[in-house]
């Protein structure tokens, strides 16, 4: 049978849904979707990212396993506090007790409230008008703390401290009061429980091995620095012990995670046309890899970490393979790139711990690389990407294959001071400085720090799955790196931005000195007027560290 054309059904033009409608369509589907993400954000997701267990034992340490031996780790971090202390003041000849500066280390480790019935609220929540110190857009309950100051005070315990006003002020604000008094003993009890055992005090009072190690830190403190604390708990002081906090983030709808996961597939199909593999190891390390085209000895593996960003490795991509490893430089060599998805913006809980990831690594150069370039491995991390250079360089399967190694904006160094913790989880340190041009202090620099400490905040830390991992599974102990530790016969770059928002750059140049000719394995390039992150945008600054890596490389 034949049939005409008239016999098929044709629908009227008028029946077919329009352009408009079916946008409108999508639309609404996609707010019903946000809305249910909304509510499974805050059911579910929150709730068990605040799963907060003090009892239980944190990440083993890799240096100090025995409690027993933690106290070594107090005894070091004392020590080099009073060196770097002695060494900044050859030159101002001004005279500092030990037990006032161990003593202001250890509050600054605190924050402070001058009124019992105030809720502490994390700084992290709140603009800081410190940063601009011109009373814009005041923050809430931000004038009921500070972090210095003391004066006399009687707790619920009836117990008084004396006064001790010549301990300098961290924070520069007139609307403190100095009236929190000074830590007591069961203040001490509380930190250094969470510090050096990451449980609570109870856990550590119903330990006996604990317990003792608790004692020989008040015995160092107090043979070190003439350092004692009074009976009872200033109710005034709560510790900074951030993986005991509930995260409190700002909700992203799901649209800013599906644009993240859309960027990084870009990013992956160019890697791909570019020569990349995708490789997953048997612990969960996921990574890309371009073998070399052509291998000259010269060139070493290029093994790169980043650190906290939207997309992960993504935004290094232009730094790393137009500045870096420009040229020959990149055809030539073995190319890593190494992700880490729960600070990369994905929808990820499972933070891969040092063991996993140090096993992935191990895994990766084994499948790709010969014998010899697996003994001229060269590491390369950004920011917090730095604190997986430190598992690297100490791990014993993998310290004797690094043959060099390059730190962008490091968080690693200097990890025991509280000023990476203070500025990416709470507020900034006052101490860091605001210049523009070479001229601290200025407007244009307190406006320029305060816009990238309020991008940091609103991108990075305020973030759900970044903040879990940081509150539930890092381990600042394993995590910091002693320049020291490191062997001579690994080369080192650090480079610095002057005005970093998150590591206190200050610190670092003069912990580089303080260390001297004693290590001459190490290069230092400091960016001025400049803040965290500026390198990886800057061109500039590329050509900068691919002359220094030429070098190590000679």
């Amino acid at each position: 049978m034949i049939l005409s054309s008239s016999s098929f059904i044709t629908w009227p033009s008028s029946s077919l849904p329009s352009v408009g409608v079916a946008i409108l369509t999508i639309f609404i589907g996609y707010i019903l979707f946000e809305i249910g993400f909304f509510f499974h954000y805050h059911r579910n997701l929150i709730p068990f990212a605040n799963q907060i267990c003090p009892t239980r034992p944190p990440a083993p340490y890799r240096d100090y396993r025995d409690v027993g031996e933690r106290a070594k780790l107090l005894s070091r971090i004392i020590d080099r506090r009073l060196e770097a202390h002695y060494h900044l003041t050859k030159s101002t000849q001004e005279v500092v007790s030990a037990s006032e500066v161990l003593y202001n280390f250890i509050e600054s480790w605190f924050c402070k409230k001058k009124v019992d019935d105030i809720k502490y609220r994390r700084f992290s929540e709140q603009l800081d008008s410190t940063t601009l110190g011109v009373g814009l857009c005041p923050p809430l309950s931000l004038s009921s703390y500070s972090f210095g100051g003391t004066s006399n005070i009687t707790d619920d315990d009836g117990f008084t401290s004396s006064s001790n006003d010549s301990l300098p002020q961290l924070v520069n604000n007139k609307n403190v009061q100095k009236n929190t008094g000074s830590l007591r003993r069961d203040n001490m009890d509380e930190f250094l429980s969470w510090a050096f055992f990451g449980v609570d005090y109870a856990t550590v009072e119903s330990d006996t091995n604990m317990n003792e190690a608790l004692g020989q830190f008040y015995t160092i403190l107090q043979s070190k620095a003439g350092l004692q604390f009074e009976p009872g708990k200033n109710t005034h002081f709560i510790p900074r012990w951030f993986t005991f906090e509930r995260v409190q983030s700002l909700y992203r709808p799901f649209g800013v995670y599906a644009a993240m996961a859309l960027m990084q597939s870009t990013a992956n199909c160019v890697l791909y046309i570019m020569g990349f593999r995708q490789y997953t190891c048997e612990k969960g390390l996921r990574y890309w890899h371009r073998s070399a085209t052509r291998q000259q000895q010269q060139y070493s593996p290029f093994l790169f970490f980043h650190g906290i960003a939207p997309g992960g490795h993504v935004p290094y991509l232009p730094m790393v393979i137009l500045g870096l490893l420009r040229g020959e430089r990149s055809s030539h060599r073995d190319i890593f790139f190494f992700e880490n998805k729960p600070v990369s913006y994905s929808l990820c809980f499972d933070a891969l711990s040092e063991e996993d990831t140090v096993h992935g690594v191990l895994e990766a150069i084994h499948q790709h690389l010969d014998s010899y370039q697996m003994k001229n491995l060269m590491l390369c991390g950004h920011s917090f990407g730095s604190c997986q250079l430190t598992w690297m360089i100490n791990s014993p399967q993998l310290k004797s294959r690094v043959r060099s190694m390059i730190l962008l904006d490091p968080v690693n160094i200097l990890l025991h001071e509280p000023d990476v913790v203070v500025n990416f989880l709470y507020t900034r340190n006052p101490d860091h400085e605001d210049s523009y041009n070479g001229k601290p202090g200025s407007l244009i620099g307190k406006l320029i720090r305060f816009f990238n400490e309020t991008k940091i905040h609103l991108v990075a830390s305020s973030e759900l799955f970044v903040e879990y991992y940081l509150r539930r599974n890092f381990a600042w102990y394993n995590s910091e790196l002693w320049l020291e530790d490191i062997p001579l016969d690994v080369k080192v770059l650090v480079c610095l931005a002057k005005n970093d928002e998150i590591a206190n750059a200050k610190k670092i140049e003069r912990e580089l000195s303080r260390l001297g000719k004693s290590r001459n394995n190490i290069q230092t390039i400091v960016w001025n007027a400049v803040g965290h992150a500026h390198c990886i945008s800057n061109p500039d600054r590329w050509s900068e560290i691919c002359d220094a890596m030429i070098k190590m490389e000679q």
